[in-house]
């Protein structure tokens, strides 16, 4: 007996074979028809979900960073219920690494140039999501006394963005002899605790 999708059922199919389709081949280059052809559904069936290619996008960013905020308050009861802010950030970074490898660097550029309107609110949503967290992580390590009070936080922030957007890549990993649970392990750890060893530690 054949089963009958649910419309909801249907809308996530579609979300999730644009998210791909946008995220690899970028969202100027790839077409509706494409994405029929790849879901086996009408053109007008996607249509009758998501108006335009543009809401389309629209829909796949909120819902890319929705479950990239799902994860992050994982991360952060498990925060609450560990106290370790170490291995807090390690899979805060873990999870940023993970996320971002999945949009290709061309996707990223192809979205900017493309759709202003949509990198705006790529840029308000990590904001929101990534960057405020990350801050808030910090400050309580400062609080405890784990990150140091002469710091900038938002400075922090951005190299920790930053290194983890350009060096943990499939790209940049496949080139070192390590993998990406132990990259990301050495930047959490240069990061907490520096690249001096603790007899050679310049105090402040």
């Amino acid at each position: 007996m054949k089963i009958k999708k649910s419309p909801n059922s249907n809308k996530k199919r579609i979300l999730k074979v644009a998210r791909k389709y946008f995220f690899t081949f970028g969202y100027s280059t790839v077409t509706m028809g494409q994405l029929a052809i790849e879901l086996q559904m009408s053109k007008k069936t996607i249509y009758k979900f998501f108006k335009s290619k543009q809401i389309l996008l629209e829909s796949v960013i909120y819902d890319f960073f929705q479950e990239f905020n799902d994860k992050i308050n994982e991360i952060i009861n498990e925060k609450n219920k560990s106290n370790n802010v170490l291995e807090t950030l390690k899979l805060f970074l873990s999870l940023i690494q993970s996320q971002i490898s999945q949009i290709n660097v061309y996707a990223f550029e192809d979205i900017r140039k493309n759709s202003p309107e949509t990198w705006q609110a790529i840029g308000n949503l990590r904001e929101k999501m990534i960057n405020n967290e990350l801050r808030d992580l910090l400050r309580q390590g400062k609080k405890e006394g784990i990150v140091r009070k002469d710091i900038d936080i938002d400075i922090i922030v951005l190299i920790i963005l930053n290194t983890v957007q350009h060096v943990a890549t499939p790209e940049i990993i496949s080139q070192l002899p390590y993998s990406t649970e132990e990259v990301i392990e050495m930047i959490a750890r240069i990061f907490m605790f520096g690249i001096l060893s603790p007899e050679n530690m310049i105090k402040p």
